[in-house]
């Protein structure tokens, strides 16, 4: 019987990388689904409008048509609309609209050390009443109730901005951040509440706080790496314990600086810039050959507090990897590098944090490997911080401009894997 063999696999090298992951489809690929609304209560139009219905009343909402399934909005944006008494509702008390935000995170029993189970953290509760009956009285709805609540910029109490429509799936845990607008009649005595909850998108746009600085230069000089824009990095040496002791005196080691953007800030999509300079005037062809070893990458971490906060749960991803290029090795001993990453996808990068819920992080992450031949040498390893906003510096007038004073929301944030959920 002949059995047919499986496929042969080549390793990967560093000329040759394996191709980075995405969840998010290409602009070659399409990604096919059975069309269904992830709402209970689907719009019962599916134009320019989101209406909603119930027994007695219909809510019409107004954000401009985005092309999302849900109503999105942007940051700080108002929710603003109409609710419609189909038919007469007798023995109101009060009619009123609220907007809510809650971190759901469900954890298996393998994922934590707690019992297993959904935790729920409310960020945002706002309500506001848009029909009050008189003291001790009930009243009888009929018509049209305008009205309008806007998201908050900020968490309340806190100086963290209030997060984005955010999912994401981890071994054994998984969390989500959810918006919903809702209605409520209250009726007086024991009859039947009503009320009518609507999922909805929140994806605020952020950007740099201050202008990007000018394109570093290829040419490494005095007046770049004393700027006050720009930030200076000494490299520390790596030893693995197994490494001779005696290793770490060598006198012959190098000295590695880095130099990039004080700021630390950048838009999505735009290109960082990083200057590296290896000294080793005790051995001159080290510096050419460890710069043949630099590898720069962009690394997103996706954070999850569990067990009331005693636990981390941590999902990394590498976004892009730099190009290597060597600016100048004129000098004897001396190797001058730039580096050049992309800062992800165009608008759907964002750095983000909830105190001890979830949080969004972005770092660029340099590692220095040693020569092959070259044994007892350390590794050289530094991890930067940074910020990355979904939109450029100073886009925010030309935009309200045009959508007049609308907040655009980040259709880049919005998730294609939010919808597999039926319990939105």
């Amino acid at each position: 019987m002949d059995v047919e063999l499986p496929p042969s696999y080549a390793l990967t090298s560093p000329a040759s990388p394996a191709p980075l992951y995405s969840e998010r489809p290409s602009v070659s690929e399409r990604v096919l689904q059975t069309e269904r609304h992830p709402t209970g209560l689907a719009p019962a139009v599916q134009e320019q409008k989101h209406i909603y219905k119930t027994d007695h009343l219909e809510v019409r909402l107004h954000p401009p048509h985005w092309g999302l399934a849900l109503p999105a909005y942007g940051l700080g944006g108002t929710i603003d609309g109409v609710i419609n008494f189909c038919k007469s509702c007798s023995h109101v008390v009060e009619l009123s609209v609220s907007l809510q935000g809650a971190i759901n995170t469900s954890a298996s029993q393998h994922a934590t050390v707690a019992v297993p189970g959904v935790s729920r953290v409310v960020i945002l509760k706002k309500k506001q009443v848009v029909f009050t009956a008189p003291a001790k009285q009930s009243a009888t709805l009929k018509g049209e109730f305008p009205f309008a609540i806007q998201f908050p910029t900020y968490l309340d109490g806190q100086h963290d901005p209030l997060p984005p429509s955010y999912t994401v799936y981890q071994p054994g845990i998984s969390t989500e951040i959810h918006y919903s607008f809702r209605v409520d009649i209250s009726r007086k005595g024991m009859r039947r509440h009503e009320k009518l909850v609507v999922p909805l998108l929140y994806l605020p746009k952020s950007r740099p706080e201050t202008p990007p600085v000018d394109e570093l230069p290829w040419a490494h000089t005095d007046a770049v790496l004393n700027s006050e824009r720009m930030s200076n990095v000494t490299l520390k040496p790596t030893w693995l314990p197994r490494q001779d002791p005696n290793a770490h005196r060598r006198e012959d080691l190098p000295r590695i600086s880095l130099t990039m953007a004080a700021t630390k800030c950048f838009a999505s999509g735009d290109t960082i810039a990083i200057l590296l300079k290896i000294e080793s005037p005790r051995s001159p062809a080290l510096a050419r050959l460890l710069s043949h070893n630099a590898h720069l990458s962009l690394v997103k971490r996706q954070k999850t507090w569990i067990s009331l906060g005693a636990q981390i749960s941590i999902r990394e991803q590498c976004l892009s990897r730099a190009d290597l290029y060597l600016a100048d090795e004129s000098q004897e001993g001396i190797a001058y590098l730039r580096l050049e990453v992309q800062a992800g996808e165009s608008g759907r990068e964002t750095s983000w944090r909830v105190k001890d819920a979830v949080a969004v992080e972005h770092a660029i992450r340099l590692i220095i490997l040693p020569p092959e031949h070259l044994k007892d040498f350390p590794v050289y390893r530094h991890e930067i911080p940074i910020m990355l906003t979904t939109d450029q510096y100073g886009t925010l007038q030309s935009e309200s401009l045009i959508l007049g004073g609308i907040p655009f929301p980040a259709l880049g944030l919005n998730d294609v894997h939010r919808y597999l959920r039926a319990d939105i």
